[in-house]
């Protein structure tokens, strides 16, 4: 029965579907990670650009520090999951109260050498695209996990640093969490209607949901649009007039029902975006 019901999963995710987007047969989606995706991410990216018609081709765009160059050189973005940020990268503008809390407990932070490779370029990149005037609103961007939380720092919303110790509930180490949609005139909702669905967790921090909803109005572009926990972790993130969308949860490592919709919208942006440079 398991392995009935794997056949029927990998099926699902690999049958040809009809795309919106085309692309020329000898043209191949370029997909570039800020650090380099894993198996399951660029295995699953492939089976529904698979489905949808596409030959997708993953760069790791980390390899390049010119964070202009790299964003020329894809025709999407992906910040897949992975290692803490340092709260050096959000302190600057929170409250003096929360910036001597996070101080006094930097112990709660787990920071790495593979953090330490990526703040910075990643922090750089989402600072650049993010600004209007650079005019990437129709580059595709997506952030997972690690990816959402620095899109959220990039803006200035800084974070839990142990959802444990500061909410009084586990942290979400391979748990599947049930998302709720909270804004319907959003991205997310497009994707998955107004139901419920289950996403794979692998984190201990998340955005700093009651910061958030205290200083709404000093993040006029961002919409946090679906939660879990009774609304205690934020599990989406986007901004206005971009084609961006962060998501806490991993749709490389959930149910075919969850990681389909947003490749899919990820992958057919993609399309059009390089449809359009290719007409310039």
């Amino acid at each position: 029965m398991k392995m009935l019901m794997l056949f029927v999963a990998v099926l699902f995710t690999t049958t040809n579907m009809q795309a919106s987007c085309k692309l020329p047969v000898n043209k191949k989606i370029i997909i570039g990670c800020t650090f380099k995706c894993d198996f399951f991410t660029r295995s699953r990216l492939k089976a529904a650009g698979a489905r949808l018609g596409y030959r997708v081709k993953i760069i790791n765009l980390g390899q390049n520090k010119d964070v202009t160059e790299s964003l020329a050189s894809v025709d999407s973005v992906l910040i897949p999951g992975g290692a803490d940020i340092h709260p050096k990268f959000y302190l600057k503008n929170v409250t003096d109260e929360l910036r001597e809390y996070t101080q006094n407990n930097l112990a709660l932070v787990k920071l790495t050498e593979e953090g330490k490779k990526r703040d910075l370029f990643e922090y750089t990149l989402l600072k650049l695209f993010l600004n209007p005037a650079s005019h990437y609103e129709k580059l595709p961007l997506l952030g997972i996990c690690r990816g959402m939380q620095m899109m959220s720092v990039a803006q200035g919303i800084p974070l839990y640093l142990d959802i444990k110790t500061e909410l009084g509930i586990p942290n979400r180490q391979g748990k599947f969490d049930q998302i709720h949609i909270t804004e319907t005139d959003s991205l997310m909702s497009s994707l998955y209607g107004d139901k419920k669905f289950s996403g794979l967790e692998l984190h201990h921090q998340g955005l700093r949901v009651d910061y958030y909803e205290n200083h709404k109005n000093d993040f006029p572009n961002v919409n946090v649009s679906s939660f879990s926990n009774d609304g205690k972790i934020a599990e989406s993130i986007e901004f206005k007039g971009m084609t961006a969308l962060g998501v806490q949860y991993h749709p490389e490592k959930s149910l075919p029902g969850t990681t389909f919709p947003v490749y899919k919208w990820f992958l057919t942006k993609a399309c059009e975006y390089k449809n359009s440079k290719d007409h310039q």
